[in-house]
């Protein structure tokens, strides 16, 4: 995928895009696929970023083959690191599938499907799939008919663990008086950023992160990482929950 300034002209595409097809990959039935080739059904099984996955590094989300590309989904150092990925580890392949998939998620929301520009449409990925993915339960979001539960509780006080997830979303729903399920959707994160008195847009860029910094007394660099998790947990465990 491209790095966040990563702009490059159609020639530097191609050679891109042709060093990295001759690269084999074994993919997670035995069938070898090219680097930027699909697995079959059986190993590409899941959500359509295991699809991405798949096509970009044979679905193999600790892939680190020093060719400057890291993880499942094959981030740049630079996307990685510009998009939040530094919370959870220095590369991408240090960090678990759940925590590469939101931060593609994050990618997708900017960037579009064309950061993965072969291996998005071979995967079909759109903007509407990619965000439906829940990265913490391994599949899409659940739907109200299905038979698991959402999370309807954080289930009394959070750890403080500087570590996003369904509890500490659901957390954050409880705050800002949104539907307590562990999934922060827009209308979520619009509440949130009404609680912040900050344009509710939807999106949680740096504005908005820097207005829950300074709420939730972490550094305002407008940049969420673990210190700003940990304070908002402290926060929602001294002033929401009980």
């Amino acid at each position: 995928m491209l790095a966040t300034t990563d702009f490059p002209d159609r020639s530097s595409l191609r050679r891109r895009m042709r060093l990295r097809a001759g690269v084999a990959v074994l993919g997670a039935t035995g069938a070898v696929v090219g680097g930027i080739g699909l697995a079959s059904s059986a190993g590409a099984a899941g959500t359509v970023w295991d699809r991405v996955a798949a096509c970009e590094s044979g679905q193999n989300w600790s892939i680190n083959t020093g060719n400057g590309y890291y993880g499942g989904l094959q981030f740049s150092a630079q996307t990685w690191s510009g998009f939040g990925g530094g919370r959870y580890a220095a590369y991408a392949h240090q960090a678990t599938r759940s925590q590469q998939i939101e931060i593609a998620q994050k990618v997708l929301r900017v960037q579009g499907p064309g950061a993965w520009p072969v291996c998005s449409r071979r995967a079909g990925l759109t903007r509407t799939n990619g965000l439906a993915v829940n990265p913490y339960t391994g599949g899409d979001r659940p739907s109200r008919d299905e038979t698991r539960p959402p999370v309807t509780s954080t289930g009394g006080k959070l750890a403080v663990d500087g570590v996003m997830g369904p509890r500490t979303n659901a957390g954050i729903e409880t705050w800002v008086g949104g539907s307590v399920n562990g999934w922060l959707d827009t209308s979520d994160k619009m509440k949130m950023q009404g609680k912040l008195g900050v344009a509710r847009d939807g999106a949680i860029g740096p504005l908005t992160t820097k207005a829950l910094q300074r709420r939730v007394g972490a550094t305002p660099d407008g940049a969420w990482g673990p210190q700003t998790t940990s304070r908002l947990q402290s926060y929602l465990n001294g002033n929401v929950l009980r």
